[in-house]
């Protein structure tokens, strides 16, 4: 047991004895927690906690959250350094609902036009987001990035000057990228930290457990939901963008609930005479008559009918 919690604190330095707990018994080990919080301290293991400075003031939620994967997308930028002593420039693109990282791409510099090309290639590959969020950067509000969002119909949802809490899934994300893998990695040149980053990224969406997901990596958790929304009543509908060309067009040798508009009418025309109605007009009759027709006529109606055996 010992051993093993090492070497889970050695393949990831940065992460606690809770999530330690969660992938041992996801492997089928029965601990308790607390057990593992004691041997984790005895041994030296535990994590220096970096304490946060608390923002003062109440608690705002952030605008638009998301409901289903693929409502809302944030993209966000981070920088360090290489060995050979440039800076590297990272583009990090996450969707808030299942907080699965769709890419990580690094390069010496991201203009906007790099920036569309990315993304496009991202709608091709998970579908295209109803909402984009994302900070007020240059790169951002480029009317060059506007036009095209605009052109494929994508909402975009700002966050307010000096407010990066309302970008909070992204920018979480962009602090474990930082803590668990460019402060402990070093970079020789671009191809070497593509490589590190893009590793960490699989990392983080197919084996690191989230809290917020209930201790499960991001693509169990989309693939988890997928198939209980898949047949419960009220789910989504797909959106028209993911319907193919022809997926509204019926079948040709399929005949329509629509009679077509060569075939008669089935109500009876109006200049021919209805097999119901008597030629000449009804003779007249007293209450008592029409009472006695009445109740010859229910007991006429009254059939039996045998349906047999339903086990049978």
């Amino acid at each position: 047991m010992i051993e093993a919690l090492k070497q889970i604190s050695q393949s990831h330095p940065r992460e606690g004895s809770r999530k330690a707990c969660e992938l041992l018994q996801r492997q089928g080990i029965r601990i308790n927690h607390k057990k593992v919080e004691r041997l984790w301290a005895e041994h030296g293991l535990t994590v220096p906690v970096t304490r946060r400075r608390r923002r003062r003031g109440p608690g705002l939620d952030r605008p638009i959250q998301p409901s289903f994967p693929n409502h809302v997308w944030a993209y966000d930028f981070l920088e360090d350094s290489a060995g050979n002593g440039r800076t590297l420039r990272i583009l990090t693109v996450i969707d808030e609902f299942t907080r699965e990282s769709h890419e990580t791409y690094v390069d010496y510099s991201i203009p906007a036009v790099k920036v569309i090309e990315v993304l496009e290639t991202l709608f091709e590959r998970h579908g295209v987001p109803f909402y984009l969020r994302s900070d007020n950067g240059p790169e951002f509000i480029a009317q060059a990035i506007q036009d095209w969002l605009g052109s494929q119909g994508i909402q975009t949802a700002y966050i307010e000057p000096g407010k990066p809490w309302q970008n909070g899934v992204n920018e979480n994300f962009n602090g474990r990228l930082r803590d668990e893998c460019l402060n402990q990695e070093w970079f020789y040149g671009l191809p070497d930290a593509r490589w590190a980053i893009e590793r960490y990224r699989r990392y983080f969406n197919e084996q690191r457990l989230h809290g917020a997901l209930g201790y499960v990596p991001p693509v169990e958790f989309r693939e988890h939901w997928l198939r209980s929304h898949s047949m419960v009543a009220g789910a989504l509908p797909p959106h028209p963008r993911d319907l193919s060309h022809y997926a509204s067009e019926q079948i040709g040798n399929e005949q329509s609930r629509t009679p077509a508009i060569e075939c008669p009418a089935s109500a009876p025309m109006a200049d021919q005479r209805s097999g119901c109605v008597p030629a000449e007009p009804y003779p007249s009759a007293d209450a008592q008559s029409i009472t006695n027709t009445e109740r010859n006529t229910r007991q006429s109606q009254i059939t039996t009918i045998d349906v047999g055996n339903p086990n049978h």
